[in-house]
């Protein structure tokens, strides 16, 4: 479905009006949301939870989209393409996370995950004081980022393989390289 026609599908005139915006990358159109002040919503175009995802925090807020830009988008901008070249580690943009307080925790410890380096499922939940059990529920909380790239979910993988991405795998392990490339 377009990004047209999720927008229009997700506003319920509300108070409440959300800037939405893409963004050209190496990898792939970045659709991202934020009012004057934070940033709600960051991934990928051809994401398969996009429209879950937009469901999600029309729900929550409620809000209305429009197709625009603000100071927030403009900053997330020039952070990712910083982030693209190789110049930026970690992203200073104002988020606003909404989601339960286990996943909010995942999501604060993601941040903790150095540039150039990832974790397990498990390390996370061991970080969280929680057994290597929750490794399945730290994988939750990661498809249920909604900060791509700026909450590095694609830092966090399986045991014994790279896990999952709700962008693709392809671009997970293109994320991983690229940030090794310019670790020193």
């Amino acid at each position: 479905m377009s990004l047209s026609k999720l927008i229009s599908k997700y506003s319920n005139n509300s108070i409440i009006t959300l800037i939405i915006t893409t963004i050209d990358s190496p990898v792939g159109k970045i659709v991202a949301a934020a009012d004057d002040e934070f940033l709600y919503l960051v991934t990928f175009e051809d994401s398969k939870k996009i429209d879950k995802k937009l469901r999600a925090l029309s729900k929550e807020l409620p809000c209305n989209f429009l197709e625009g830009t603000n100071k927030v988008l403009k900053k997330l901008k020039h952070e990712l393409s910083e982030y693209f070249k190789g110049n930026l580690k970690i992203f200073s943009v104002q988020i606003k996370a909404i989601g339960s307080d286990f996943q909010k925790q995942v999501w604060d410890q993601l941040q903790q995950v150095p540039y150039g380096t990832y974790q397990t499922y498990g390390d996370i939940a061991k970080s969280l004081g929680r057994s290597g059990n929750h490794s399945r529920a730290v994988g939750g909380a990661c498809g249920a980022n909604t900060h791509l790239l700026v909450v590095p979910c694609h830092r966090v993988v399986a045991s014994n393989s790279k896990g999952g991405f709700s962008s693709g795998i392809d671009r997970k392990e293109w994320l991983l390289e690229h940030e090794k490339k310019y670790t020193t």
